[in-house]
Formats: structure tokens, sequence, C-alpha cells
């Protein structure tokens, strides 16, 4: 179960939520990892960040035993060695830009710069790279360390070589690397979950129901359903024995009808506000919640792998 195969040392540009989790699923299976941030916090509290990570992780993959402590470091010179670095730093394309102009001046022609980015496409980052066929993104759902999916994003300048590499390291850390075959912004993941929170955002500006009622109808209703089965293959089996032809040619157009009437609403001062005032409402412990969120994941992961989902 463990990886530390293919890539030498690990890099992590950022150590804030979504760098900190990758580094723990780095550094559980077996991945020399160093992570680098310019404005690092005390090592301590990110250690115990880590060491809670890898609790998750144990309980997932019953008990990694091949684990290396994480390095930390406020100085980028410190990948230098690194085979493979995965980008998490602030959505700001100049930002990111940057630091990908630093990381060529000092790593290997060879070495994979993989972007967490969710909104940048990979033609912008590689624009102006010595190396633009190693540069891709490599974009995960939050929590990384826990959430499979790892979408892979080529553009216009990468290479096959690069997606191949990209695609064995991610499958060593047990994730479901999807290579996208078209870039968009937003990828394939955050669209489709844009696409939904959008209406739940009309959904509440039209007053149809408050911001707890709609999430408890997707957590309690089709997120339940779509937490082991996409969207295609649910109305594939929505459609009895006829299968998807038959919903597509029954229920199709009670769809359309719907696809019709589906909202928009900008996020002006006034709809955030009430956005916010109803999660406030319900005096959630944030803490707790992801405590909570994350032992659901587990076990809904380990139900997966029962299942063959």
């Amino acid at each position: 179960m463990n990886g530390a195969q293919g890539e030498s040392q690990i890099g992590v540009v950022g150590a804030g939520l979504i760098g900190m989790s990758w580094a723990g699923l780095f550094s559980a299976f077996g991945y020399p990892t160093i992570v680098y941030d310019p404005n690092l916090k005390g090592q301590n509290e990110a250690l115990n960040v880590i060491n809670e990570f890898w609790r998750s992780l144990d309980l997932l993959f019953d008990n990694l035993n091949n684990k290396r402590e994480v390095q930390f470091s406020d100085t980028l010179y410190d990948l230098k060695a690194c085979t493979f670095i995965q980008e998490n730093c602030p959505e700001d394309l100049v930002v990111k830009k940057e630091v990908i102009e630093e990381l060529e001046q000092i790593v290997s022609a060879k070495t994979i710069i993989s972007s967490s980015t969710s909104s940048f496409i990979p033609s912008e980052l590689q624009r102006a790279c010595s190396h633009p066929e190693r540069v891709l993104v490599g974009h995960p759902m939050n929590p990384p360390h826990l959430i499979p999916v790892v979408e892979i994003v080529l553009g216009k300048l990468a290479n096959q070589e690069t997606a191949k590499r990209a695609i064995s390291f991610y499958k060593s850390l047990n994730r479901i690397p999807v290579l996208i075959k078209k870039e968009m912004r937003g990828h394939l993941a955050n669209r489709l979950t844009s696409a939904l929170y959008r209406e739940a955002v009309y959904l509440v500006s039209e007053g149809v129901a408050d911001v707890e009622d709609v999430d408890s109808v997707i957590s309690n209703g089709p997120g339940l359903r779509l937490a082991l089965l996409g969207p295609h293959m649910n109305y594939h089996l929505g459609g009895g024995d006829g299968g998807y032809r038959y919903y597509l040619e029954h229920l199709g157009p009670s769809q359309e009808e719907r696809w019709k009437t589906l909202g928009e609403t900008p996020l002006t001062p006034e709809i955030k506000e009430k956005l916010i005032k109803g999660i406030e409402c319900q005096n959630v412990d944030t803490s707790e919640l992801k405590t909570k969120r994350d032992a659901g994941l587990i076990e809904i992961l380990k139900t997966k792998k029962v299942n063959k989902l």
C-alpha cells in the first residue's frame, strides 16, 4: 500500500489547508516530503496537523507503516532536489506564475510541477515557462488526503510523458486520477459542484427554502446516491429495465423543463449576508463538524471499497 516509488522527493508549495493535506498524504505513503511556505508558522503546530491527517489515513488504510517525517522550509531553494512538486499558492494567477518561474530556475528540467489550482487552466500557467511540457494541473477536492479523485489537466503544452508520470504517482497514493480531455475553467469537479451551488444559492435567494433546508435535502437525498454513483449511472438505474435509454426518452423532457427554470443569482452583499446568517444561526462547532465529516468520509470510502463502487 505504501508508495515511495518513481519519485524520490516531493515538494509542497504552500502550507495552507490543501498543501498540508497533500503533505500528510505524501508522507504517509512513504515519500520524503518537504513543505515550503514563506510565512511558515510554528513547526510543532504543523506537525500536529500532519499527525491528525495520518490518524485518519491509518483508519482508512488499516495502518500505513512506511511514514516519513515531513520537513518544512521558508526557502524555495530547499526544493531543489524534488522530482515532483505540488503547488498550492493562493488563487492568484500572477503569484502562481511567479512561483513557477522561480521553481524553474531551481529544480531539474525533469521535475514535474503540478498545480492544485481550481481557477486557472494549465495553458495560463505554462505561458513563459522554460519547460512548459512538465507543468500541468493536478486538482484535488478538499481534503486531498481523504477524497481520492485528482483531475489531471495537461493544457496545450504538457506532454504525455508528464501525464503518465503524474498518473503513476497519484495512483501510488491510492488516488483516482482522471485525465481531463479538454481544458476548461473549473475543470470537471468544480464545474459540477458550482452548478449545484448556483441553484442552491438561487433557491435561498428566492425564498424557496433556507440555507439549512437546502443543505439537508442535498445531504440526505441526492447526495447519498452521488457518493456512490455518478449522475449518469444513477439515471441509468432510474430507467429500470430500460436503463439510460428509457430514462432519457421518457423522463428527459421533464429534465429539460426543469433546466429552463434553473436560476442564477449574483453574489451581492445582501445575498452573501443572507447565506452567512443561514450558517451562523445554526451555531455550528466548526472543528467538531470537520471531525465528524472526515469520519463520515472514511466510512463512505470503506463502503465503496468493500462494494467495489
